[in-house]
């Protein structure tokens, strides 16, 4: 079995999703080849960010999750994928988002505030960290490639920008999430192909569609909506194994 790189799937087989992801958007995903693998929720979390996979685990490594070594969300047969840590997710921030990082290549792409956790992590010695005050930092950015992304945070645009990475800007105006005043722009969308990038409802509908649109063109991606309802934020696709 061939895993995909965190984030960057060349042709993804199976993705991890939100057990909350409604079944015609689940359908979609099955038509365009993909296996939907819907995840458990954190004990620990009360809000529905319990829900979300880019809350509940980081991709480190090809096949490789880091999880909280005192809950079960993960599917039983995928145990052999997880490395658990000894930290409990909680409902207050940042707690509720260690794992809402984002690896590209031997850089940890994360908060300021989680920075300290994972110089005690021993899987993740070996990377450097690019930090950010903004911890909703996978929330906060689409990786489109090793060198572009999309984000709707100003600060992290700009700092990607000083490391010569390509970035766009856009708005989470108009992306739901139930008990908050929006959701995120990286918690609606997930790549599922090299070349493909899809979204947990209507992306023309975005402010920012046409620019989106053109970003993604420019590198190679075409966009894909996944449902004709509101962009809604349901904690990212997140690719797991090759086709």
């Amino acid at each position: 079995m061939d895993f995909c790189k965190p984030n960057l799937p060349l042709k993804a087989r199976e993705i991890f999703v939100s057990s909350l992801i409604p079944n015609n958007i689940i359908n979609e995903l099955i038509k365009l080849g993909t296996i939907p693998v819907k995840l458990g929720r954190s004990s620990r979390i009360c809000s529905e960010l319990a829900f979300h996979p880019d809350i509940l685990t980081l991709n480190y490594a090809n096949g490789k999750w880091l999880v909280a070594d005192d809950e079960s969300y993960f599917p039983i047969n995928m145990n052999n994928m997880l490395t658990r840590v000894k930290y409990n997710l909680s409902d207050m921030y940042p707690d509720d988002c260690i794992f809402n990082s984002f690896i590209i290549g031997s850089n940890i792409f994360c908060g300021r505030r989680n920075e300290e956790h994972y110089k005690n992590i021993d899987v993740l010695q070996g990377f450097s960290t690019v930090c950010f005050k903004q911890c909703y930092t996978k929330c906060s950015v689409i990786v489109l490639n090793e060198c572009s992304f999309i984000t709707s945070d100003r600060a992290i645009e700009k700092k990607l920008k000083q490391l010569q990475y390509d970035c766009l800007y856009v708005t989470n105006n108009g992306i739901a999430l139930n008990g908050f005043s929006c959701g995120f722009i990286g918690g609606c969308a997930g790549k599922i192909a090299y070349n493909q990038l899809v979204f947990t409802g209507n992306i023309k509908e975005h402010t920012d569609y046409n620019s989106i649109k053109s970003f993604c063109g420019n590198h190679g991606i075409d966009i894909y909506s996944l449902s004709k309802q509101p962009l809604y934020d349901y904690g990212g696709l997140l690719p797991v194994t090759e086709q």
